[in-house]
């Protein structure tokens, strides 16, 4: 009886199919989106781990808060120490050694033992090539406005890299205002670029921030109505050093921070175990060596270390303000799905800035920094170790430094079409991974297995753990790390991570990261094996990106 009834049910099936094709009914069934989506790639520069209100801030950011809410965040996202290294990773898939950002450009002037070596070049080099490129030859109009970083010589522009049109600052950092003065003594004024050609005078009403979603959001309402998607890339340099904000906006967070680095850091830290980021049994790391106690600093000290993080925390939330400009742009004009990934560079800045190189003159005799001037146009001053420390709750060290609170920052994605069911994901994740993400999003392939002149894509995509299809993305796959000669490798459950002095003890260390993520046990004498295993792993790393051994931090920490 069964088998005669799966062959009427059979039969009838075939007869209504034939029906539908010879009457042309159609019927009424779910719509599946095929479109290749817009992808929009927002990067906050040296955005600490805590500094949104998701991840335990204090600091107002209702925008950035709404997408990971309905989106997917990112606990366990990984980045390179510094902004150049990051940049490379994240427009190649490929780990920046090999890409030509062995180390940060501008540190390549102070550093001429690296010089000349491959993979050192301070730039993009010829063997990688950017997804934008990609995108671009696959149908995608590209923009981008804000920080480029990877390279300022003709040839290695964004607009030679694969995008349409482009305005922005192709330096490190520099002023946030109209004034362009740069971000070190060796280089006063920051070069900026609009479509391939200099800028040599920058609007007077100019905020970073603001111009460069500005121009974002003039390119997307001006593409060309083919229905072909559009990528932006909107590169913010806030709130990367000098902490500068509009007037009306200095004022916005006095009082708030009053209480000491200590003890935001250990709010922070109780928020963060309230909103399930953290488990209740983590402990929170050590501050850095180079910190004093916030009750033993002298008041007049105490006044100027609240203004400097009044005046990050202000760009923080100037920067989300804009940001929701975007959104909301995208939300109310833009039917086709908009896939919109937020990161972070690297961790916050901590590093000594007035120390390096000659910094320590050119900034007290061409800046204002008196207290009542701190943040406006004519002001240079950065956050310090201090509020760092805060920033990157519950992680130690900061920017430029291996360990967590150096590469560990927050990651959102987000789809106007509820791609990414709202959840939050804790296996790891890294900038590598953005690249051949992106080109899985967009249907494209990597050129590679065509011309074999290009290397491969070291990044995995993460599309189907981001779609609940798998429960990681590099599963027990060794990850390194080097920059300024400190070192890291993660592989499955353990990191080993070596910091050279003042930080460190020049000695690797070894954590599990999954029961102590704030590496506070060190395992190296009871797991020997475990971490000769992650130095051979290390090693192997080395090798294959040829990082150059250094056996010293050369980087910030040997101002501090």
């Amino acid at each position: 009886q069964v088998i005669n009834s799966m062959r009427f049910f059979k039969a009838s099936f075939i007869k209504l199919l034939l029906v539908f094709t010879f009457t042309g009914f159609i019927p009424n069934l779910p719509a599946v989106e095929t479109k290749q989506p817009n992808i929009i790639l927002i990067v906050a520069d040296d955005l600490g781990y805590s500094d949104l209100g998701v991840y335990g801030s204090e600091i107002r950011t209702p925008n950035l808060d709404t997408i990971a809410q309905q989106g997917i965040q990112l606990t366990n996202y990984h980045t390179g120490p510094t902004c150049g290294p990051t940049r490379a990773m994240l427009m190649t898939g490929i780990d920046n050694h090999r890409a030509g950002l062995g180390t940060n450009s501008a540190a390549l002037r102070r550093l001429p033992e690296l010089k000349g070596l491959p993979g050192y070049e301070g730039y993009l080099n010829d063997r990688v090539i950017p997804f934008s490129k990609i995108l671009n030859e696959g149908g995608y109009h590209t923009f981008m406005a804000g920080k480029w970083d990877l390279g300022k010589i003709k040839g290695k522009l964004p607009t030679d890299q694969g995008f349409d049109r482009y305005f922005g600052i192709a330096d490190g950092g520099g002023s946030h205002f109209s004034d362009g003065r740069g971000t070190f003594a060796g280089q006063q004024m920051a070069t900026y670029f609009e479509d391939g050609k200099s800028v040599t005078k920058l609007p007077d009403d100019f905020y970073s921030s603001e111009s460069y979603t500005d121009h974002v959001l003039d390119y997307i309402d001006s593409a060309p109505n083919d229905g072909n998607p559009f990528f932006a890339y909107l590169a913010y340099t806030a709130p990367h050093w000098p902490l500068q904000v509009p007037d009306e906006w200095i004022e916005k967070y006095k009082g708030i921070y009053d209480s000491g680095w200590e003890e935001i850091r250990k709010n922070r830290f109780e928020r963060q175990k309230e909103l399930g980021i953290l488990e209740s049994d983590v402990n929170l790391s050590p501050m850095n060596r180079a910190v004093k106690n916030w009750a033993d600093l002298p008041v007049f000290q105490k006044q100027i270390e609240l203004k400097r993080i009044e005046l990050h925390a202000a760009m923080v939330e100037l920067m989300d303000f804009h940001i929701g400009r975007l959104i909301e742009y995208i939300e109310t004009n833009i039917e086709r799905e908009t896939i919109i990934i937020f990161v972070s560079d690297n961790g916050a800045e901590g590093n000594a800035i007035g120390e390096v190189g000659d910094n320590k003159y050119w900034i007290p005799a061409t800046f204002d920094n008196r207290l009542e001037n701190m943040g406006k146009r004519d002001s240079y001053v950065w956050l310090g170790a201090g509020w760092a420390n805060a920033m990157v709750s519950p992680f130690r060290n900061y920017k430029s430094y291996t360990t967590e609170g150096g590469i560990k920052t927050p990651a959102i994605f987000y789809s106007t079409k509820g791609r990414f069911k709202k959840n939050t994901k804790n296996s790891i994740m890294t900038v590598m991974d953005i690249a051949p993400t992106i080109l899985d999003i967009a249907k494209l392939e990597h050129p590679q297995e065509k011309e074999t002149n290009l290397l491969p894509m070291t990044g995995r995509s993460a599309l189907d753990y981001l779609t609940n299809k798998t429960e990681s993305v590099h599963g027990n796959k060794p990850i390194g790390w080097e920059l300024y000669g400190n070192r890291a490798l993660i592989k499955g459950e353990f990191k080993a991570v070596l910091i050279w002095p003042p930080e460190g003890n020049g000695e690797w260390q070894l954590y599990n990261i999954i029961k102590d993520p704030t590496e506070n046990n060190n395992l190296a004498k009871s797991h020997p094996s475990v971490l000769n295993e992650l130095i051979t792993d290390w090693q192997g790393y080395a090798e294959i990106n040829g990082v150059a051994i250094i056996d010293e931090d050369i980087g910030y920490g040997r101002y501090q």
